[in-house]
């Protein structure tokens, strides 16, 4: 499955976000935006099997530090504890950013529980 990046293009966060989400419906997975917990909202989270996945997108322009933001995604997950609400057997907690400039991730980290 592709999108037509020309007459969708990725501008942001939520475009990243909605692209996947896509990915993950077509998968025949249900994934949840923005999901609540009491200390903020994961951007995506999906269930596959007996792991939970929780995303966390962020978006480098050019002149921004790739390495800046996914700090900045893995201070976020941490400190509002995304997925960690769920009790599921497996937790997998992702930070991704994405290169406007490229049209691709560039960086990602898993985060240790």
């Amino acid at each position: 499955m592709a999108i037509d990046y020309r007459n969708y293009p990725v501008r942001d966060e939520s475009s990243v976000r909605a692209y996947v989400q896509v990915y993950f419906a077509g998968a025949g997975l249900d994934p949840r935006v923005e999901h609540h917990n009491a200390h903020g909202r994961s951007d995506l989270e999906v269930k596959a099997g007996d792991r939970h996945w929780v995303f966390e997108f962020k978006v480098v322009r050019e002149g921004e530090s790739e390495e800046q933001k996914l700090q900045e995604g893995a201070e976020q997950m941490a400190s509002k504890r995304y997925g960690q609400q769920e009790c599921s057997p497996e937790l997998k907690r992702v930070v991704l950013v994405y290169s406007i400039k490229s049209r691709q991730f560039v960086k990602w980290r898993e985060m240790e529980d």
